[in-house]
């Protein structure tokens, strides 16, 4: 792992964020792309890349003024969390949340998203979600959501829920990898539910044909019987009081997504534990 990025909108959970991501890279030797993106409509006399086209005074005031207070919300950020020893770069842009994010990913080469999120749930979840599922949805790289404060990040039980019939292999690379960086144990779990009912004794010969497929140590096999996906995944984590979830998702958009959802995206919307999502 050599990047990773956090974008940041100066809350406690993008500094929660921060500071796992500060973790991390101690671990692993990687640079920090701290990004803050300003969203608000273009004009003909704005122009993102810096380079001032104003025609309005009252704009460029503002927007001078906009800047400032930016780039002191980042200095108090990059003070109040001791990044000692680790390389953070700082990006200030006018533009969408998620195009901007893209965008870093495919040209710095991201190995890793770190986002803190306050979730979403009701009407607003339903309407627009919240960017960090957009993200999740998206991206092209690991998402980590964190949304409490983390002050060790020691992850020694993690979660990997799935239905074990997609190939996944992509995801499990970036998933070993986080296992074997905390030096966790894994526990594969498929949830059982009513409409999609199976036998616990073939699942759990598809769950020890998956750890064997892809080489894991260190793991257990669970079948966990629950009425919906996310509520099993949700319950199992809390017996097991788990430290992250991770889960593959399918990245739909548009109409495909809004019939059918994601587990994934709703899982980042509704626990409070840290949830590594890798789109396949």
């Amino acid at each position: 792992m050599k990047r990773i990025l956090v974008p940041t909108d100066f809350s406690e959970q993008a500094q929660y964020a921060f500071e796992v991501a500060v973790t991390i890279a101690k671990r692993t030797g990687a640079a920090i792309k701290l990004l803050h993106v300003v969203e608000m409509p273009y004009s003909p006399s704005f122009s993102a890349t810096g380079d001032t086209i104003y025609n309005d005074n009252m704009e460029q005031v503002y927007m001078m003024r906009l800047l400032e207070t930016t780039k002191g919300n980042m200095a108090r950020l990059m003070n109040k969390v001791n990044h000692a020893g680790v390389d953070v770069v700082q990006d200030v842009d006018v533009d969408s949340i998620v195009g901007k994010i893209k965008r870093v990913v495919a040209e710095d080469n991201v190995d890793l998203i770190v986002m803190g999120s306050k979730g979403s749930s009701g009407m607003d979840e339903f309407l627009i979600g919240s960017n960090t599922e957009k993200v999740v949805r998206t991206a092209r790289c690991p998402v980590l959501t964190i949304k409490q404060h983390q002050p060790d990040f020691e992850i020694k039980e993690i979660v990997l829920a799935s239905d074990f019939r997609r190939e996944i292999s992509k995801a499990m690379d970036a998933f070993k990898f986080f296992q074997q960086l905390f030096g966790a144990r894994l526990h594969l779990v498929y949830i059982n539910t009513p409409g999609a009912f199976e036998s616990s004794t073939n699942l759990r010969s598809k769950l020890a044909h998956t750890a064997e497929k892809y080489g894991l140590h260190n793991y257990t096999i669970n079948v966990y019987n629950d009425t919906i996906e996310e509520d099993g995944i949700l319950h199992f984590a809390d017996d097991i009081n788990a430290d992250m979830i991770m889960m593959a998702t399918h990245g739909r958009t548009g109409l495909s997504h809004l019939l059918s959802g994601s587990i994934a995206e709703d899982l980042v919307n509704h626990t409070s534990r840290p949830v590594l999502t890798y789109q396949i």
